[in-house]
């Protein structure tokens, strides 16, 4: 005689299965989706800095590419929405402000491939 589930059971395992889904999103893993999406010109003038209500905040250097990025964000969304870890991302909002911690990297890079 086959057990029936419990209404508790099916309340429990869709909550693990919530949980476990819901990944935490590390400032690495933003950063090489933010690449791929914005693609490597923009990202090196370009930094995300959080997360957060389905909003992306980046970080731009300048003006000039504040203004790029808030043309192209549209696509920018489409690409992002599949590079974050299935995460829902509703709008990015670009700032001016500090995207240095990008050129350090590439320029780690680049100093170890010397």
């Amino acid at each position: 005689m086959a057990r029936e589930a419990s209404p508790l059971s099916g309340l429990v395992k869709k909550a693990i299965k919530s949980l476990s889904g819901s990944k935490h999103i590390t400032e690495e893993d933003m950063a090489l989706a933010w690449e791929e999406a914005a693609g490597e010109k923009a990202s090196r003038h370009s930094r995300p800095t959080s997360f957060k209500g389905g909003t992306l905040v980046v970080n731009v250097d300048t003006s000039a590419w504040l203004y790029e990025l808030t043309v192209a964000k549209k696509e920018v969304l489409g690409k992002l929405g599949v590079n974050l870890k299935g995460k829902k991302i509703k709008d990015i909002r670009f700032r001016i402000g500090d995207a240095s911690k990008r050129k350090e990297d590439e320029r780690k890079r680049t100093s170890e491939k010397e």
